[in-house]
């Protein structure tokens, strides 16, 4: 790994995401569970950014605030500029269909479709013709090197090629922000570097990305780590080693 300028990038000072004082509460009086208190979080186009914590501190609800999957009790959350608090719930979905690509911690493929009708979904749903998004995602499945599971459904696969698809879905489209809840969880150290290698690629093109890891290995490919604990920011610090160039 080489040192990386983020400076030399002028689309790093475009923030992508921004969450400002955001608060999660689930439940009401003495049973209520904070998830997240008073975070604020900026992320850059051209930015990875991974967060770590222990389990309970608050990273996968902060990644579903981030993608509008979940919206916060209090605090703002931004999106290229547009507060996802004032929209609707279909345009909530429209903004994640468009500009957002989510990689679940349970991959949530579609049992019945094969990988590439996964794939091309997303778009699919935005108004994209068939034929266009089964190229559009054929070309991402060869990028993840997941080219010949297009056919195959998702039983017919491992949980390493499970994780590419999953992957490929999100990055389909031009989504500029890329959320990633621990995506090396189902597969071995070769693979996942091969995963955060495809990620950070993705930031060096130009897009925001937040990863959520507990591995310090995948962290080390982000050019920022977050820490979360019980529910608040308690250190960021910039890692100084990114791709492998």
């Amino acid at each position: 790994m080489t040192p990386h300028d983020p400076d030399s990038d002028t689309a790093a000072a475009v923030v992508v995401a921004r969450l400002i004082e955001v608060s999660r509460v689930h439940g009401e009086g003495a049973g209520a569970v904070h998830a997240l208190k008073g975070v604020s979080l900026d992320v850059a186009a051209g930015e990875l950014v991974a967060v770590m914590g222990p389990s309970g501190s608050g990273k996968s609800t902060l990644l579903n605030l981030a993608g509008g999957l979940d919206r916060p009790t209090s605090g703002t959350v931004q999106v290229e500029g547009v507060e996802l608090g004032e929209l609707s719930a279909a345009g909530l979905a429209a903004l994640r269909r468009r500009s957002v690509g989510y990689v679940f911690q349970d991959l949530n493929l579609i049992p019945s479709l094969t990988a590439v009708e996964n794939v091309m979904l997303p778009r699919e749903l935005d108004g994209v013709r068939t034929a266009r998004a089964r190229k559009e995602a054929l070309a991402v499945l060869e990028e993840v090197g997941a080219g010949d599971l297009a056919d195959r459904f998702p039983e017919e696969m491992s949980g390493g090629q499970r994780q590419r698809v999953a992957i490929a879905r999100a990055l389909v489209g031009e989504r500029r922000l890329l959320l990633a809840d621990e995506p090396t969880g189902a597969v071995d150290t070769l693979i996942g570097d091969e995963i955060l290698k495809l990620l950070r690629g993705r930031a060096d093109a130009g897009a925001a990305v937040l990863v959520v890891t507990h591995e310090p290995r995948y962290a080390a490919w982000a050019d920022r780590v977050v820490f979360l604990k019980d529910g608040e920011i308690v250190d960021s610090a910039e890692t100084g080693l990114v791709s492998a160039r």
